[in-house]
C-alpha cells in the first residue's frame, strides 16, 4: 500500500465500524437480549491487522500499562462509565426486563465486569479500536495506538 493507500485508509476507518443498538431481540424466543458492545469492526482487513497486534502480546502489554498508570486507569474507567450513561439514555424510554437493564447498567464497554478494579481488563484490541473509531466521545489511547501501529506497518511496506 503506497502513500495514496494510506491517505485513503485514514479517510475510510470510520466506514470500517458499525454501531449496534444495545438491545437485540432473540428471534426464537422473542425476548430482549442486552448487547453491551455497541461498536464493531466490520472490515476483514482491519480485523486481521488488529489480530496481528494481539498475536504480538499487545493485550497483556496494555493491561499492564493501564493497571500501573493511575491516570490511564482513571481515563479508561471514565470511558466505561460514559458508555453506561450512553446506554442509559438510549434505553431510558423502553420498558425492559430487569436483567437487561442490570446487565447494561453494571458492565462497561464490551460487557467488561468490575471495570473499575485492578488489574485492568482490555478484553481485545478490536473492542477499543472500534469505540475509538465509532464515536469521538470514546477516543482512547489504546485505539489510537492500534491505528498508528497499522499505519506505520503499511508505511514501511
Amino acid at each position: 500500500m503506497g502513500k495514496t493507500g494510506l491517505f485513503d485508509l485514514e479517510k475510510n476507518f470510520s466506514k470500517m465500524v458499525i454501531e449496534n443498538h444495545p438491545i437485540q431481540i432473540d428471534s426464537k424466543k422473542g425476548i430482549p437480549v442486552p448487547q453491551p458492545t455497541r461498536f464493531w469492526i466490520t472490515d476483514g482487513w482491519l480485523k486481521k491487522e488488529i489480530s496481528r497486534l494481539e498475536e504480538k502480546g499487545w493485550i497483556q502489554k496494555w493491561e499492564d500499562m493501564v493497571t500501573q498508570d493511575k491516570s490511564l486507569f482513571k481515563q479508561f474507567i471514565q470511558l466505561h462509565r460514559k458508555e453506561i450513561e450512553v446506554r442509559k439514555s438510549i434505553i431510558s424510554e423502553l420498558h425492559l426486563p430487569q436483567y437487561v437493564v442490570e446487565k447494561l447498567m453494571t458492565t462497561g464497554i464490551g460487557g467488561i465486569q468490575e471495570f473499575d478494579k485492578k488489574p485492568f481488563k482490555v478484553k481485545c484490541l478490536h473492542l477499543w479500536t472500534a469505540y475509538h473509531i465509532g464515536d469521538p466521545r470514546f477516543r482512547n489511547p489504546l485505539g489510537e495506538f492500534v491505528l498508528n501501529q497499522i499505519k506505520m506497518q503499511h508505511q514501511n511496506r
